[in-house]
């Protein structure tokens, strides 16, 4: 009976959250300070005078403030959100853990997502969302064995991105990963630790191998083309959170 009132408590949780989170992700990313989305403009001439670009806001963004639009139309997304919070919080529910583990995943499943929409819609990512990822860190601290897990997630996953980033740069003169992803893939080990981390990396980078194929293959960029990353990253986050939690442990750790 017990079993069964705690089942019921989580799903209903899984529930309210989904329906605050679903809705809330359109409406905070609506709301959003535009200033968030200021971003150095590389094509700017006065860079050549000044040794440094000027920042500025993404045209698509002003253009939707400046007409009164939604940057983020209501529906279908918000539809589409709640479903996409309810099906991840039942399914957390039904496979067991307490409320607090499923409430700490929910929200950072939500900055997560508004990451990922705005560095699909902008090609911005506000460095206010790694901030609360690292703060958020903290709900994660004692799902941890160790007590250093999390600075040694922080660090691999500084690392692997500045190999990265150092690989890109010495095959293609650019960088393959940017400023804001180093700081996402950083926070997320201080919450997934170093096997969620590498999870998380490996899965990012399959998904988005996938994700620019298909969009080369429907003649919708090119090789050449930089492609947003964090839907894939997002879309990595849910998967370990629901199927990997911990997994890597026995995988790839045992130290």
């Amino acid at each position: 009976m017990s079993y069964d009132i705690n089942l019921i408590i989580r799903i209903v949780t899984a529930i309210i959250l989904a329906v605050i989170l679903g809705n809330g992700s359109v409406v905070a990313f609506n709301n959003i300070r535009a200033k968030w989305f200021e971003d150095f403009d590389e094509n700017d001439p006065a860079k050549e005078l000044t040794g440094e670009p000027r920042k500025i806001l993404p045209p698509e963004l002003v253009r939707a403030d400046n007409e009164g639009r939604q940057r983020l139309p209501s529906t279908p997304w918000k539809y589409a959100f709640v479903g996409y919070f309810g099906i991840v919080g039942i399914y957390l529910a039904v496979k067991g853990g307490s409320v607090t583990f499923e409430l700490a995943v929910m929200c950072v499943l939500f900055v997560v997502l508004e990451m990922a929409i705005s560095d699909q819609l902008y090609r911005v990512v506000p460095d206010q969302f790694s901030i609360f990822l690292a703060i958020m860190s903290i709900a994660f601290f004692s799902y941890h064995e160790k007590w250093w897990e999390p600075a040694a997630g922080a660090a691999l996953g500084f690392g692997i991105s500045l190999v990265i980033f150092g690989l890109g740069y010495l095959l293609f003169r650019t960088g393959s990963i940017g400023g804001a992803d180093i700081k996402f893939f950083t926070c997320m080990g201080l919450i997934a630790g170093r096997s969620g981390i590498v999870i998380i990396y490996i899965l990012t980078t399959l998904l988005f191998a996938v994700y620019s194929a298909i969009k080369i293959a429907a003649g919708r960029g090119s090789i050449r083309d930089s492609f947003a990353m964090m839907p894939a990253a997002c879309a990595a986050v849910t998967i370990y959170f629901v199927f990997l939690w911990n997994a890597g442990d026995i995988i790839l750790f045992n130290l």
